[in-house]
């Protein structure tokens, strides 16, 4: 399986808070590949892929953030109109579910990323694979 590891990390929707878990990052030299940000009015959460996820998840726990870790797919797909909504088509198609997806960049100006929570992740793989759609593993996404 290619499954990535997405980390979440669960923060007060403050100021500064954000940039609290960023800093924490930067000083013990992480380097994030994705980032996304989602908030309510009280807490947000981020969900990030990191090139070292045990020692990022080491750290943000060390500076006492409540940190979960979740499996998600990756994929690269040509970074050209409609390839998205044929790689949801899919997956619609073979009735897995897309819980949430956010871009990120990858090592190619002709190619896009995505990281995909669906609610069967080996499901999801298989019909991928059958499409030809390219996964990317946690080392792909590392040496980027």
């Amino acid at each position: 399986m290619s499954n990535v590891k997405q980390i979440s990390v669960f923060v007060d929707n403050k100021p500064n808070n954000l940039a609290g878990v960023l800093n924490t990052l930067r000083e013990n030299r992480i380097n994030l590949r994705a980032l996304s940000l989602a908030d309510t009015s009280d807490f947000g959460i981020v969900r990030m892929i990191a090139n070292d996820t045990e020692k990022t998840v080491d750290v943000l726990r060390g500076a006492s953030y409540a940190v979960t870790v979740t499996e998600v797919v990756a994929i690269s797909i040509p970074d050209s109109p409609g390839q998205l909504s044929r790689v949801l088509n899919i997956l619609g198609e073979e009735n897995v579910n897309v819980e949430y997806l956010y871009a990120f960049l990858g090592t190619s100006d002709k190619a896009v990323s995505f990281v995909i929570r669906v609610d069967d992740n080996a499901h999801a793989e298989s019909v991928l694979t059958n499409a030809g759609v390219i996964q990317l593993t946690e080392n792909d996404i590392a040496e980027m």
